[in-house]
């Protein structure tokens, strides 16, 4: 039954991308940045490249465990007290629209911390199946960065 989700949800994509409707489509500037102490944070850019508006979702969470696997991720809301936050957690971009979020560091850890933000597009495709009322389809497509929060003394 996965198999042929898998397959259909393929080529509803394919023919998706072969109509050539429109569509928001996401860029992040870069995919990896790296905060150091006593340094300006680097910037990141979420940016429209489409040609409809682009509604995104944004999430945070902290990983506790880097290199292992499973990967155990906690969201910025569980976390106790959090020393980064990653800013606007919604926004909407309209076509060729860049934006800056803003990272700020609330405090500088003890120890280095990774942090994954997830950018999270919402797109509603309708298939014309024949009769009735088409049913909505929704994809979400995560595209991730992550940072890299650096302690005083590089550990």
């Amino acid at each position: 039954m996965k198999r042929t989700t898998g397959c259909l949800l393929g080529l509803l994509l394919a023919l998706f991308a072969m109509q050539g409707m429109a569509a928001g489509v996401l860029k992040l500037s870069r995919t990896e940045l790296k905060l150091e102490p006593g340094k300006p944070a680097p910037e990141l850019y979420v940016e429209n490249t489409g040609d409809t508006q682009l509604y995104l979702e944004v999430e945070q969470k902290l990983l506790l465990n880097p290199g292992q696997t499973p990967e155990h991720l906690v969201p910025i809301q569980e976390v106790e007290r959090p020393e980064l936050l990653v800013t606007p957690g919604r926004l909407v971009l309209a076509p060729g629209q860049k934006h800056r979020m803003v990272i700020k560091e609330l405090e500088l850890p003890s120890r280095t911390q990774i942090w994954r933000v997830t950018f999270r597009p919402k797109e509603r495709l309708v298939i014309n199946a024949g009769g009735g009322a088409p049913p909505p389809l929704v994809v979400s497509v995560g595209y991730g960065a992550v940072i890299y929060q650096l302690s005083s003394d590089g550990k």
